[in-house]
């Protein structure tokens, strides 16, 4: 099977191009329609095509970097496109800091008064189901549009029923992280964005046949579909040189960089003027922890007693593990009750699949009770479901990955990077250093951004890896639970890696069993596709690695942390 010319190729075809470049003059221009009397900052040239395009094709997709400027783009994109309903969408623990940076920006800048913020988080919820309605946004700026990525999340469906209804709202869209996996995570939000200008194609199923040529990973690499007609946007010198995938992967890149409308940064990267090292700190389990990891390889049941059925449910138990404890329910759950609940869980997902309706468990739930689905397992859960609750209790085993830690933390300042939070507050009790959780704040409510420099902090990855701009305070990073996805480690190590650093950034990494070295090499894999695809460089392909080393060297290890049991 192979991509077939359409008349919606054809289309994307004859799409205008430009070069991805501020013309002469552009930056001075829009300075000075954009700044008060009394402003004195600089539009950035990226930033100045990015609000031309917005401003000519009526939106924009914007796939920048982090240190690009973003922040500045949103709050006069609004401004640019003459909204008088506009919303920007953005994480939660981005709103305050968000609001705090406009106010500042408004000395400088014609930014907006009128501009409403939303969480993805709040419009996600069931009592939010219509609040996009209600608003009526005629401009929606998604920050961070990767969390609309995932089209069966409750929040993407809302904003796609929106767009449905409302096509001729205008979207501006904005990522550091372009791309997860596949073509897929990005499509929908650049035909918000760009309506019939989109260089990709506007059917999904049309969509869906190019993401199986173009994607680095298919479930079944025996369905992947040959370039075909892609091969027209392709250079035959890549064609001959690199082979029929790549020259069409890189094809689609440079038609989706040279779009109008798309303004993207740099094939190198931002040039952060600072080198970046990452380097792997391997460290052993205990004896007991290893006998725990024997059992989980070889029969899938937890140190708890409780046993897996999904392979990543493996992977997340092996990385707690290795940092020295595993959740265990304290009480344990009743078999009746875990029953119940995993049929239920079963029942929704499939559910979800496949419809365009329902968009939560809460939305299946009331469709069951409306008699639009089948009530069985609905019942059976509800009969059972309040005579448990869970309350999951950290249990540790050994304390080897936390005096790596404190090792680590003793030898200067810097940011430790962590996945749970069991770990988290344990490292924090046994150094003293601050923890920042959610929303970017510590247990005493001081923000991340007033952190005291001079000293080490532990961090939590989801709550802080995006939006920070902690360059100026520490050059050093540890990672204690190192993420597959190369969108997540590239938001990650922009923290510290980011226009405005002076310092060589620095890197090490947890290294205690099988999955964290998996991690490492399915970031690298994807980083090489993402940048192959839509041109996107990862600070992972910039890196100095060179004392990093490859699973196969692992898969010779001894012991069950690494895969090999006896």
């Amino acid at each position: 099977m192979e991509i077939e010319k359409t008349d919606c190729l054809e289309r994307i075809i004859a799409l205008p191009r430009r070069q991805p470049v501020a013309p002469e003059g552009l930056v001075e221009q829009l300075t000075e329609l954009l700044k008060t009397p009394w402003g004195t900052m600089r539009l950035r040239a990226l930033q100045a095509l990015a609000l031309h395009d917005i401003g000519v094709c009526g939106g924009g997709f914007l796939p920048l970097d982090v240190g690009e400027g973003k922040t500045l783009i949103s709050a006069l994109a609004a401004y640019v496109l003459d909204a008088q309903r506009p919303l920007l969408l953005l994480p939660a623990n981005l709103i305050q800091k968000t609001a705090r940076e406009f106010r500042e920006l408004s000395e400088h800048w014609l930014v907006p008064n009128h501009i409403r913020m939303m969480s993805y988080q709040m419009l996600g919820l069931v009592q939010s189901a219509r609040d996009l309605e209600l608003y009526n946004p005629d401009v929606i700026i998604f920050d961070e549009s990767q969390k609309t990525k995932n089209r069966d999340a409750a929040v993407t469906r809302r904003i796609e029923r929106y767009m449905d209804a409302h096509p001729e709202t205008k979207v501006v869209a904005m990522t550091g992280t372009i791309m997860r996996k596949s073509l897929l995570d990005f499509a929908h939000v650049l035909r918000w964005a760009l309506k019939d200008g989109a260089p990709v194609p506007l059917e999904d199923s049309e969509c869906l046949m190019w993401s199986m040529c173009l994607d680095t990973n298919i479930e079944n690499e025996f369905m992947r579909v040959e370039p075909g007609a892609l091969l027209e946007l392709a250079d035959p010198r890549d064609v001959e040189s690199r082979g029929e995938l790549v020259a069409a992967r890189r094809g689609f890149q440079r038609r989706l960089r040279e779009t109008p409308g798309v303004v993207a940064s740099a094939l190198s990267g931002t040039d952060v003027g600072v080198g970046l090292t990452i380097r792997p700190i391997v460290y052993e389990v205990s004896e007991e922890m290893r006998e725990h990891f024997d059992v989980l390889r070889n029969d899938k049941v937890t140190p708890n007693g409780e046993e897996l059925w999904e392979a990543a449910e493996v992977w997340a138990h092996s990385k707690q593990m290795a940092l020295g404890f595993y959740q265990r329910w304290t009480p344990p759950a009743p078999d009746e009750w875990r029953e119940a609940r995993r049929q239920w869980d079963a029942f929704v997902r499939s559910i979800l699949s496949t419809s365009r309706t329902w968009d939560s468990p809460l939305h299946v739930a009331q469709a069951c009770d409306a008699g639009e689905l089948p009530t069985d397992k609905l019942e059976r859960w509800r009969k059972v479901k309040d005579t448990f609750v869970p309350n999951p209790v950290p249990y540790w085993v050994d304390d080897n990955a936390l005096k790596v830690c404190a090792d680590w933390m003793a030898r200067g300042p810097g940011l430790v990077w962590t996945e749970h939070v069991a770990f988290a507050e344990r490292l924090s009790a046994l150094t003293g250093a601050k923890y920042y959780g959610a929303k970017g704040l510590a247990a005493d409510g001081q923000f991340i951004d007033d952190a005291d420099p001079n000293s080490c902090v532990i961090v939590s990855i989801d709550a802080n890896r995006e939006g920070r701009n902690l360059q100026r305070k520490w050059h050093r990073n540890l990672i204690t639970s190192f993420q597959e996805g190369a969108d997540v480690n590239q938001q990650l190590l922009g923290r510290t890696h980011r226009p405005g650093q002076t310092k060589d950034v620095e890197v090490d990494v947890l290294v205690g069993c099988r999955e964290h070295v998996r991690a490492w090499s399915k970031a690298n894999a994807g980083a090489f596709a993402i940048r192959d695809t839509v041109g996107s460089q990862n600070k992972l392909l910039i890196a100095n690695t060179d004392e990093w080393f490859d699973v196969d060297e692992m898969e010779e290890w001894p012991g069950p942390e690494w895969g090999n049991c006896e």
